[in-house]
């Protein structure tokens, strides 16, 4: 009985199966030959794109290592410059005065007998 079940189902669905896929494959078989035919009719396109430039030139890449340098030493320079001036001067605190009166606090130069003024001659 499931022999005779399945024969039905293969001759019943069997030919149907293949007519669809024969069906289908006509179809891609067309939808190929439509686009091989199309792809041909279409100009060939030159590609006329510029290529693409390396990196930086070695003298560009001096240049900015040698502005980079000498920006840095100049900023060196210029925080440094102040700290030997200041090395002679000492922070007097804010303070009042004889009369009252309020006295900010200031830098003064050192004077000869202090002991930070004598330190630096020992060093």
């Amino acid at each position: 009985m499931i022999r005779d079940l399945l024969l039905a189902i293969v001759f019943f669905f069997g030919p149907m199966l293949v007519m669809f896929v024969l069906r289908n494959l006509a179809l891609l078989f067309r939808l190929w030959l439509a686009v091989r035919r199309q792809r041909r009719m279409q100009p060939e396109i030159i590609d006329v794109t510029p290529d693409a430039v390396g990196g930086p030139s070695l003298g560009y890449v001096a240049l900015a290592i040698l502005i980079g340098a000498l920006s840095a030493y100049l900023a060196w320079q210029h925080t440094h410059q102040g700290v030997a001036s200041n090395l002679d001067m000492q922070y007097v605190p804010a303070h009042l005065d004889d009369q009252g009166r309020l006295v900010p606090g200031r830098l003064a130069p050192k004077k000869e007998g202090t002991p930070d003024a004598t330190s630096k001659h020992t060093r």
